[in-house]
């Protein structure tokens, strides 16, 4: 018995945070989470590709949502900080990131989160995870505002 629940406490440190996980107040804090509004939490990274196809379709559902019950987030983690906002602040000049970033050189967020893949984006409404996609995916504003009417948030 002993060993299968020291499997199962090594197998659950492995993953990250999952679909019904609660985030930890100090990451939440940290991260600048509010009660009563659906968060879409984007990791990603200038070295992306497919995060580079994503995040203006991300930034063109960011300007079809209400900004007062949604919020998207970018998680930028890149190592070298510079390279990052040097990556951001050109996608802003091309009108094609604006949303808010935090930067993570440290991996401190991405720590917890522990996606399995670039881009992820995890919907977050207090502080419970609802649901994570991971990978590339075509047309994710749509997918975005669709996933959104179904939570009920317009």
């Amino acid at each position: 018995m002993k060993i299968l629940a020291l499997t199962l406490f090594l197998l659950t440190s492995l993953f990250g945070l999952q679909k019904g996980d609660i985030i930890p107040d100090n990451l939440s804090k940290h991260i600048g989470l509010q009660q009563d509004k659906v968060y879409i939490v984007d990791f990603f990274a200038s070295w992306c590709t497919s995060c580079k196809k994503e995040i203006p379709l991300m930034s063109k559902a960011n300007s079809k949502i209400d900004n007062s019950k949604v919020e998207i987030i970018g998680i930028d983690v890149d190592k070298d900080v510079q390279k990052g906002i040097s990556f951001q602040n050109k996608l802003k000049s091309q009108s094609k990131l604006n949303f808010r970033v935090i930067n993570d050189p440290q991996n401190l967020i991405i720590k917890e989160f522990k996606p399995i893949g670039m881009p992820t984006l995890y919907y977050i409404k207090n502080n419970q995870i609802l649901k994570i996609i991971t990978g590339a995916v075509d047309e994710i504003d749509q997918v975005i505002l669709k996933d959104l009417k179904t939570l009920g948030v317009n």
